[in-house]
């Protein structure tokens, strides 16, 4: 009988241990915040987040030769600290990230996509409290933006599109985030801008796993999108 109360506490033990892991931090799996690849095994702060409150944990899997990753959020009264690698009190760390003002955005409606090279993307501008919020869409095939209707048309002509002398235009951040390489024909390589200290623009270019894609709208890779780049 000792036994069985024995077994039972240390299961309501367990239990208790689970669910107070998932009170102190959130953690989701979407797209790993950092690339687990270059970094190596260990916690790693989210550049992109300006709370310092992200971070992405990377854990090398020896089954599979591969890295996995999970993103997870300190507490809201804290903020992680990248020189110990862990979440701690704001008064033992400042989170000193620094943000320019990269939208492109300056009131509600479609434009152009700054990023696009070929005209084939643009962006929906949606003003919330003076705080814009820009969503990536990709026009059909064979069609390109025209930012005079602000539509996909066939019969517009992409000023930015230097087929006729056959040079590929690189492509050149403009801000914080991740695009997509639309001169990719398989939808599945995108670059990762990183706003350096110095004011300019660190690039990164990554690829998604095989059975995934990048999405330009959600700006993760992902099975569910339809690649319509040709």
């Amino acid at each position: 009988m000792r036994f069985v109360n024995f077994i039972e506490k240390a299961k309501m033990k367990r239990k208790a241990g689970i669910v107070l892991i998932l009170v102190f931090c959130c953690v989701w799996q979407v797209q790993a915040a950092v690339n687990c690849t270059e970094t190596g095994a260990g916690r790693f702060a989210d550049d992109d987040d300006t709370t310092c409150q992200n971070y992405t944990l990377c854990v090398y899997d020896t089954t599979t030769l591969d890295y996995l990753f999970y993103n997870y959020q300190c507490p809201s009264t804290s903020v992680f600290n990248p020189n110990i690698a862990m979440c701690t009190d704001p008064a033992n760390y400042v989170c000193n990230v620094t943000t320019a003002n990269t939208t492109v955005c300056t009131e509600d409606g479609y434009i152009a996509d700054p990023s696009s090279t070929n005209c084939s993307s643009y962006i929906e501008c949606v003003g919330i409290n003076g705080t814009f919020t820009e969503t990536t869409y990709t026009c059909p095939d064979n069609t390109f933006y025209d930012p005079n209707t602000t539509l996909c048309e066939s019969n517009y002509t992409c000023t930015s599109n230097s087929s006729s002398n056959n040079t590929t235009e690189t492509f050149t951040c403009s801000g914080a985030g991740r695009f997509a390489d639309t001169t990719d024909t398989t939808c599945q390589t995108y670059y990762y801008c990183v706003l350096a200290s110095n004011g300019t623009y660190v690039q990164y270019e990554y690829t998604c796993p095989t059975t995934s894609v990048f999405n330009p709208n959600t700006r993760v890779c992902t099975t569910s999108y339809t690649c319509t780049t040709t």
